[in-house]
């Protein structure tokens, strides 16, 4: 488990103001990963901000922002999935030491975001991303199987209101009509 040396929103003395992410203690090189699937963009900050950072736009609109990385693993445009290696940690930028800064934006607003934290407390466990990936996977296909059910159901009651509408129907009209146009085929010859 990775320390963590600052909350989202926390103001440090050092802070003009308060913090927009969470850091986790790492030493240099600890590899980092996607902790979702989504399209890389690349920035070096150089000694300001957070140095050389990864943004991971997800395909759910949100962006993710690891920052004070030591080295890039990927490139940018770059397409990643859940658990892909993307950079190393580092301590790049305006940093008071190895770290992880991990945040999340929705459009141009920073969000809370421990609720990845365990995702990034997990990231470089193979089978955690291996489990995630079932879990959507159960849960696909029991929201399919639930609309299915329903589709049925529906079926159902309209096969019965069907049979129950003939059932109750007067036929009287429709036979007096077939019996006219067969007496009109068969005897006006």
């Amino acid at each position: 488990m990775y320390k963590i040396t600052s909350r989202y929103l926390q103001q440090e003395s050092f802070r003009s103001s308060p913090h927009k992410g969470i850091d986790f203690k790492m030493e240099i090189g600890e590899p980092i990963r996607s902790i979702k699937s989504g399209q890389i963009h690349l920035a070096d900050y150089g000694n300001t901000n957070a140095g050389k950072t990864v943004f991971v736009e997800w395909e759910d609109g949100r962006t993710a922002i690891y920052g004070h990385l030591n080295e890039f693993a990927v490139k940018e445009g770059q397409h990643v999935n859940a658990g892909d290696l993307i950079g190393y940690a580092g301590n790049t930028g305006f940093s008071t030491g190895s770290h992880l800064h991990f945040s999340v934006k929705e459009g141009s607003k920073h969000i809370d975001p421990s609720p990845y934290m365990n995702d990034i407390q997990h990231m470089n466990d193979p089978s955690y991303f291996a489990q995630v990936s079932s879990d959507v996977k159960v849960s696909f296909f029991d929201y399919f199987q639930q609309h299915m059910d329903l589709i049925g159901t529906q079926l159902t009651d309209l096969k019965v209101n069907f049979v129950h509408f003939l059932a109750l129907s007067d036929y009287s009209p429709i036979i007096k009509l077939l019996q006219n146009v067969i007496q009109f085929i068969f005897f006006n010859i």
